[in-house]
């Protein structure tokens, strides 16, 4: 009796566990060698592999691969030690070598320090037992012994002997026939005898047999055993059992699942992960399969010619539901067909009495409870597009391919029609919004239609809406093709993020539990995200969303999920999610349903490969040469879940501001690249919980400079080159010196002689010479300035005898007489030109305005600017007081404004004078034709000649600038001459207060 009750609650398990996924590793994709002799999991959560070529850990997304130890031969056996203490031990062949796996390190043992498991004894060998499986080999002339904290087992010629600390032997009166059926569970060894159907439990040297393990004595039953993960797996009929448990002289057994074909697979050592769910078979011959249990559920009909692919469906039973084709089925497969025949997937409703409306073709067919939705009536629709239900109201969309109308039913008859309203693009959803409005989603936007003024308004245009949903906390969300889902709230829609892969730009469904969770379908996974994040983010955009993104690797049949149908996904009564998907529908709980995160205590930094070399550890900093082009820094994580939601960020203190998300592909690692000598800081953080909060590793990287970039070399080529320098001044000026002397002797003698011949000649050269230059430049200098006078007064002259018109000739006589008395008072002091060239003394003795020598060149200048119709303007801002020589300030200003009436025609002349601390600056700026670039050019290069009486000779463009020059240069004054804006030219001219400020005497 009990062993039927025990099968039936067997079967129970093995329907509510059995659906699973599961991959298979080999040396094409990660193993040296595809025999996998044992598997364990270290205390920080690495899973490691014993193969013959060498030992593997796998953190659950990279195979690191050891085999280039120090070692005589890389075949190594079975795992011993102790995970808690953190001392796992291999070793290889004939136990040459014994491999320490410690911290994540793997390092050999020195050969003279370790003890072996497999040893001569006397008479016949002795080999330590640490791990059993069907694979076991035992030989008849070898003793056999397990190790436990109080003691060691011993097996030789079907006898067991219990030795204690003591030494104290216990002989076990229980014959060992068959030692593959062993296990020791915590300090207890447990034997089983399939033959006569008993399993003995023996403590400490003592028997006991127990009544109720009727699986483990079963002659089908192989027993897989390994005693550092201290877990225990009977395989049965296909069935794999993990030993839960030893509690009132029973074995508790917890179902995993159906494994097809187990006996044929060559498992050699099993690992169950339950913090991941996952089951770890090695093959002795296959390599690696990795077994994911999931509590997701995938209902396929199995039926042949006939496909999986998902969509609407109606909740049946408490737990089955029921498609339009008329297959009911629960998360275990086809429960039963109801033959409703082929119809359109997408729509289907109950009507309030319970019977099922379906779409085919142009027609909606409604299938009668009453009849156990045997019979049908069918109702036409010309056009038939889709109908709907939301709350009490009934609906269909029809379309003329032009346009498509959406017709509201009195009642679930679909017989009269209380309104229609039309639309530009395909109605695809539609939900009573409240008592007056319902929302219509179409494929060219959304709608809000009022029911009592019959008012069509669009909501948002330009987006393909799928579907409207109203989840269980009274949100609605619509979800499109291709452009996101929303939040409509308050007759506005709040776009919700997306995740790093834009997978939920088409999103289909969305559901919420129970826990404060929405579950959304896509084309690319089922995702979870906290509500209050999406609703926190409807507020403040600038708030993060996380997305838990499940796939196959969670134990999907596919990731790809079907959309577009009504009613789309719901739950069901048993609390159970139900989704369709390319592959059938998809049944789970969300409260069973875990996301995995990193645990915080598991994250480690410590690892790094330059340059594609080998990979090497560093504690807290890493040290890089100069010359490295790249270095992965490998992050640790004992993460066996699906890569996607392992999110890892990284910055670089004082390169990045804003943290930079890691991609992870097979690594996880961060790269860095184009880093300068230095020291940087690389900060790394892992999201470890649903709501945001991440776990932070620091690193500190020191990149050497090269020996020509350090501060030493630096500073002794600074002092060599200041030696080396100092030494050639030094050798230079001491030869010098020697010839110098040597020089002085030869001229001092020549020099008298010459002294008195040479002082005479020199007196009277100059005296000649600067008489000559002298009368020259001033006859040139008067000629040049009363030139333009003289001129205007001639050409009014001529006007005044042409025009017959008494106002012009008195005009015209007017300006002769102004200019000719100005010409007049010009004359007087023609005298002052003696001192122009003559005179070496550029300063007055009293001050005096600077205004009366500009108000008299206006004066002069006035009558023949108006003629050209411009005007002559002074800008002084205050009364300018100056020592500068009166005459050669006043033949400058002269010939500047001479040099500006002639090229300027229906503009302005201004005169303008600033003075400051240190000079006083003169600028006469016309608006006339101004200079071209070749004469600004000209006049400024003419300024810096060195040889000042070389200004007067050359003249290329007139006598007046040149002579201007030569004056400003004699008062050790500037001149410079640039463009006006937005025409002519100004020329600047700065008379320093002080008499030379720096500048060459104009003698030299």
């Amino acid at each position: 009796m009990r062993v039927s009750i025990l099968i039936i609650l067997l079967f129970y398990y093995q329907q509510l566990y059995s659906q699973h996924v599961s991959s298979w590793y080999n040396t094409e994709n990660g193993l040296p060698q595809n025999s996998v002799k044992a598997i364990a999991k270290d205390k920080y959560g690495f899973i490691w592999l014993s193969t013959d070529n060498g030992i593997v850990g796998y953190d659950g997304s990279v195979f690191t691969i050891y085999n280039k130890l120090e070692v005589t031969n890389l075949h190594f056996e079975n795992f011993y030690g102790n995970v808690l203490n953190d001392s796992i031990i291999i070793y290889n062949n004939n136990d040459e070598n014994k491999i320490l796996i410690r911290k994540r390190k793997i390092q050999s043992i020195t050969k003279n320090t370790f003890s072996k498991t497999f040893t001569k004894e006397k008479f016949n060998f002795l080999k330590r037992i640490s791990k059993n499986s069907p694979e076991t080999k035992y030989s008849s002339n070898t003793k056999y012994y397990i190790k436990t904290i109080s003691g060691r087992y011993s097996f030789y010629n079907n006898r067991i002997i219990y030795t204690d600390e003591k030494n104290g032997q216990t002989k076990v009166p229980i014959a060992a026939v068959d030692l593959s059926t062993m296990f020791l569970y915590k300090e207890a060894l447990f034997l089983t005898d399939p033959k006569n159907r008993k399993t003995y439990r023996i403590y400490k040297g003592k028997p006991t047999v127990l009544t109720k393990a009727a699986l483990f004595n079963d002659p089908e039953t192989k027993i897989y055993w390994q005693q550092i993960t201290g877990q225990t797996f009977i395989i049965n009929k296909n069935n794999i059992y993990l030993l839960n448990g030893y509690k009132n002289d029973d074995l508790q057994l917890k179902f995993l699942i159906t494994y097809k074909n187990f006996g044929n697979q060559f498992f050699n050592s099993i690992l169950y992960d339950k913090d991941f769910k996952r089951l770890y078979l090695g093959s002795v011959t296959k390599g690696l399969n990795i077994v994911q249990l999931t509590q997701f559920f995938t209902a396929q009909k199995k039926i042949h010619f006939v496909d999986e692919v998902s969509s609407s469906s109606l909740p049946f039973n408490k737990n089955t539901i029921i498609d339009p084709y008329g297959y009911e089925v629960n998360k275990y497969g086809l429960v039963k067909n109801h033959h409703f025949g082929i119809n359109d997937k997408h729509f289907m409703f109950y009507d309030n009495s319970g019977n099922i409306l379906y779409k085919n073709d142009d027609s909606v067919v409604k299938r009668y409870k009453s009849s156990q939705y045997t019979t049908s009536h069918t109702i036409h629709f010309p056009g038939l597009h889709g109908f709907f239900k939301s709350e009490n109201q009934f609906a269909v969309s029809t379309t003329d391919l032009t346009n498509s109308y959406l017709h509201l039913f009195e009642n679930q008859e679909l017989k009269t029609i209380n309104a229609t309203f039309k639309f530009t693009g395909l109605v695809n959803s539609f939900l009573q919004y409240n008592n007056d409005e319902l929302l219509i989603g179409c494929s060219d936007g959304l709608y809000l239609v009022g029911l009592k003024k019959k008012i069509t308004a669009q909501v948002a245009k330009g987006i393909n809406v799928k579907n409207i949903i109203k989840t269980s906390d009274g949100q609605i969300w619509i979800t499109t093709n291709k452009d996101g889902f929303f939040l409509f709230r308050d007759k506005k829609l709040f776009k919700m993020p997306l995740d790093q892969n834009l997978y939920l730009n088409s999103a289909h469904y969305i559901l919420g539990d129970s826990h404060g969770y929405y579950w959304i379908s896509s084309n690319n996974g089922l995702f979870r995200v906290a509500k209050k994040q999406l609703l926190k983010y409807s507020e403040n955009n600038k708030t993060p969303v996380f997305y838990y993104r499940f796939t196959k690797n969670d134990g999907l049949l596919t990731a790809e999920f079907n959309g577009g149908s009504m009613p789309e996904a719901y739950s069901l009564k048993n609390g159970e999610f139900v989704f369709p998907s390319m592959e059938g529908f998809v049944f789970f709980d969300s409260e069973n349903i875990k996301a995995y995160y990193p645990d915080k205590k598991r994250i480690y930094v410590e690892r790094v490969r330059i340059n594609d070399s080998d990979i090497t550890y560093f504690s807290k900093d890493l040290i890089l040469e100069n010359n490295y082009k790249h270095a992965d820094i490998f992050i640790d994580i004992p993460y066996y879940s699906n890569s996607y939601n392992l999110r890892v960020e990284a910055k670089i203190e004082g390169q990045n501001v804003d943290w930079h998300q890691i991609e992870i592909k097979n690594e996880r690692k961060y790269t860095i690249s184009n880093l300068n000598h230095g020291n940087y800081i690389l900060q790394l953080r892992v999201q470890i919980s649903p709501d945001g909060s991440y776990e932070y590793r620091t690193v500190k990287i020191k990149i050497k400079p090269l020996f020509y970039q350090t501060t030493a070399f630096k500073l002794i080529v600074t002092i060599l080159l200041l030696f080396i320098f100092i030494a050639i001044i030094y050798t230079r000026t001491k030869f010098l010196q020697i010839r110098n002397r040597l020089l002085k002797k030869r001229v001092s003698s020549i020099k008298i002689a010459l002294k008195e011949s040479a002082q005479h000649l020199e007196a009277v050269k100059n005296d000649m010479q600067k008489e000559s230059e002298y009368q020259k430049k001033l006859i040139e200098a008067i000629s040049h300035d009363i030139s333009t006078p003289v001129k205007f007064i001639a050409m009014m002259s001529q006007k005044l005898i042409d025009v017959h018109e008494v106002d012009l000739q008195k005009e015209y006589f007017d300006s002769i007489h102004q200019s000719s008395e100005e010409l007049y008072n010009f004359t007087i002091h023609l005298k002052e030109y003696s001192d122009l060239f003559g005179t070496y003394d550029v300063y007055e003795k009293d001050e005096y305005p600077i205004n009366e020598i500009l108000i008299t060149k206006q004066k002069l200048f006035n009558e023949i600017s108006k003629s050209q119709n411009s005007r002559i303007e002074i800008i002084e801002k205050s009364s300018i007081y100056c020592q500068f020589n009166k005459s050669i300030l006043s033949c400058i200003v002269h010939n500047l404004v001479d040099n500006a009436v002639k090229n300027t025609s229906e503009g302005i002349i201004n005169i303008i004078v600033e003075d400051n601390q240190e000079k006083i600056t003169l600028k006469i700026a016309d608006t006339g034709k101004g200079m071209s670039q070749e004469q600004l050019t000209y006049y400024n290069g003419l300024y810096q000649m060195s040889m000042n009486d070389d200004i007067i000779k050359f003249r290329n463009y007139g006598l007046g600038l040149h002579m201007v020059i030569y004056l400003v240069k004699k008062m050790y004054a500037d001149i410079s001459f640039y463009e006006n804006y937005p025409g002519g030219t100004t020329v600047e001219v700065n008379i320093y207060k002080n008499k030379m400020n720096g500048k060459t005497n104009f003698n030299s």
